[in-house]
């Protein structure tokens, strides 16, 4: 088991034009405006109405990780201008198997730049170095083809289609173990 300072105080990570860092409170606006985005939500299990749905999302969700034994999220920040533009992070872990589920959302005026691969790939590093997974997992709507290109470019092997208990919908299951993962 990892201990709860580390979880708690994750590394800043430096992707060029963007950089990860532990989610803030304040991030709460700029997760609105993606999460209140329908182009951006349609394959999700969430999205936020109003803008005290993300004020919740943050405290209670994002705030609340390391209390619940999973590393704090990741804020996509883009450089040039400060915004927080979207989330990558370990939603679940399972400490006993050493493996975590990945999960991510951007803001629609960065799509189609590479910064999700980026993203993903300095995740499952992160997965793998700091907290010394074993193997991490993915999943994504069946329909949502833009995800299924990143976690494809990222490394991860197709394992098997299931139906989401959330969506009832045709969803895709992707795993990279660390014995195959290249950096």
């Amino acid at each position: 088991m990892i201990e709860l300072e580390k979880l708690t105080n994750i590394p800043t990570i430096d992707l060029g034009e963007i950089y990860l860092r532990a989610v803030e409170y304040e991030d709460y606006k700029d997760m609105f405006e993606y999460g209140n985005d329908p182009y951006v939500t349609k394959t999700l299990t969430w999205k936020y109405d109003e803008i005290d749905d993300a004020i919740n999302s943050v405290k209670n969700v994002f705030l609340s990780r390391p209390s619940r034994l999973l590393p704090s999220a990741y804020a996509i920040v883009y450089k040039a201008n400060n915004k927080m533009i979207g989330t990558c992070d370990f939603h679940t872990i399972d400490w006993d198997l050493k493996q975590g589920e990945i999960g991510y959302v951007i803001n629609r005026k960065y799509w189609n730049k590479g910064y999700m691969t980026l993203c993903s790939k300095a995740l499952i590093d992160f997965g793998f170095n700091y907290l010394e997974l074993e193997s991490i997992i993915i999943t994504h709507d069946a329909k949502n083809t833009s995800s299924k290109r990143v976690i494809e470019k990222s490394g991860f092997r197709f394992v098997k289609d299931f139906i989401s208990s959330k969506t009832s919908n045709l969803s895709k299951l992707y795993q990279i173990k660390k014995t195959d993962y290249r950096k």
